[in-house]
């Protein structure tokens, strides 16, 4: 395994756990800010924004776990 291959792989593992870990800890809060947001059109905004951010944050994460993988396969 050269030098390049070693960084993406830990770029890879560091930047998958790190955006893991906050999808995970916003949708840990999520469902009980809901019920307080929804109360208010302000609230329901605010919700559709932060719901719009998470799909794009997943998106994301998911291209970056297919290029880290593809990068290891074809740089192997």
């Amino acid at each position: 395994m050269n030098v390049l291959q070693w960084f993406l792989s830990t770029l890879g593992l560091y930047v998958t756990t790190v955006g893991a870990l906050l999808l995970f800890l916003y949708l840990y809060r999520s469902p009980q800010l809901v019920d307080e947001w929804a109360a208010t059109p302000e609230g329901r905004r605010e919700y559709a924004r932060h719901r719009r951010r998470l799909i794009i944050g997943t998106g994301l994460l998911a291209a970056w776990l297919v290029l880290e993988n593809a990068s290891t396969l074809f740089l192997s």
